[in-house]
């Protein structure tokens, strides 16, 4: 059953990815410009790469944590602060060099899957959201993450 469920999110993983990079693969640098989110802070669709380029990281390492018997992020995380803090810490990385931290971030998080047993799957801790989530529903939000946030590159590029 392990088996079925690392296949089942590395395809997932592996398929939103792929549609991630398509879409930003050749963009100019007017389209990295282009201001992509402005609640709290204005993100351009440079600062959505970065972003997305972090969270896979720390989402990762909080799996690690929770599968070590952790209880993940403390209660009160402020999770648009982080956010902000680390598109901030990030801004001087361009395209390239965040997607080669991508690509070692996602060699990284498939080397965890592959690490879990059966009973690691239903591990819990407080996820950044501050929800209490399992593994495997981590797991499966960083793919929904980057699917969420390439909505609003498109969004952005086609405005």
């Amino acid at each position: 059953m392990a088996d079925s469920r690392k296949e089942a999110i590395k395809g997932k993983l592996a398929s939103t990815r792929k549609e991630f990079l398509n879409t930003i693969s050749g963009l100019t640098d007017e389209q990295w410009a282009t201001r992509a989110y402005s609640e709290g802070s204005e993100w351009q669709v440079i600062d959505i790469l970065r972003h997305v380029a972090d969270s896979e990281k720390g989402m990762t390492a909080l799996m690690v944590q929770i599968k070590g018997g952790g209880e993940g992020v403390p209660a009160d995380f402020d999770l648009a602060r982080w956010n902000q803090r680390v598109v901030d810490k990030l801004s001087e990385k361009g395209p390239q060099e965040l997607l080669e931290g991508m690509g070692a971030n996602r060699a990284v998080l498939l080397d965890f899957i592959d690490s879990l047993e059966e009973t690691d799957w239903d591990k819990k801790g407080r996820h950044a959201s501050l929800k209490i989530m399992s593994i495997e529903e981590i797991c499966n939000l960083i793919a929904d993450h980057e699917t969420l946030h390439l909505a609003g590159v498109r969004e952005a590029l086609n405005s």
